[in-house]
């Protein structure tokens, strides 16, 4: 049973979460152990250390050490691209190995501003293989922006939210049952978007139709 579950089960090849989990020491450490790359947000009061500066908080590191912001877009939301000013920093999250991250991994802070607002920043804890770059860490954590609104999705069309917890089989059916159907709903919807033909418009050179002489009458009369 166990060897059909890990055969069955599905890779993924990175874990991206909010603070709520991101503060979760011991939930970086297990990832670590299994060279999971993470890229979770954290609070500005989490503890992060340098060599050269020892263990401080994210929000007072930030602040000391100077970082090369670049512009980056970390998706498409309802307004278009978002857009964000984004920094990395070498560092050493607490809670995995003793000794830093995993051969073949680092650690890094992740520091996003906004453009519009430079005092409203975001700190998210990375752990990903080394020479990763600022791009496909940034995509990750944009990511997890679509994937929270295809689940808000689903609970509002699809009633993923609605069931009773009783039995572990039951719920499985009914989670299963929604995602289908959100999944029939997606694909629907796309494949209509793709059939409908664009109107067709009047090329630039070609000439407008003749107006009835009535029209042409009348409007030299005038």
């Amino acid at each position: 049973m166990i060897e059909r579950c890990r055969r069955a089960g599905v890779p993924f090849g990175w874990v991206a979460a909010d603070s709520a989990y991101g503060q979760d020491r011991k939930l970086r450490a297990a990832l670590e152990r299994r060279r999971v790359p993470y890229v979770m947000a954290v609070p500005g009061d989490e503890t992060v250390a340098t060599p050269g500066t020892g263990p401080l908080r994210v929000d007072a590191l930030a602040a000391q050490v100077p970082l090369v912001f670049e512009r980056r877009s970390c998706g498409i939301g309802t307004k278009g691209q978002r857009r964000y000013d984004w920094a990395l920093a070498g560092v050493t999250w607490p809670g995995g190995a003793d000794t830093g991250p995993r051969r073949g991994f680092v650690h890094l802070l992740l520091v996003r501003r906004s453009i519009s607002d430079p005092s409203q920043i975001a700190y998210f804890a990375v752990h990903a293989r080394t020479g990763t770059p600022l791009n496909e860490i940034v995509r990750v954590m944009g990511l997890r922006w679509s994937i929270e609104d295809c689940f808000e999705t689903a609970k509002s069309d699809c009633g993923l939210d609605h069931y009773e917890v009783r039995t572990w089989d039951a719920w499985m059916r009914h989670i299963t049952l929604s995602m289908a159907a959100l999944a029939f709903l997606s694909i629907t919807a796309t494949r209509t978007d793709a059939d409908a033909e664009p109107p067709a418009q009047l090329a630039r050179d070609e000439e407008p139709e003749a107006p009835e002489k009535g029209e042409v009458a009348g409007s030299l009369a005038s």
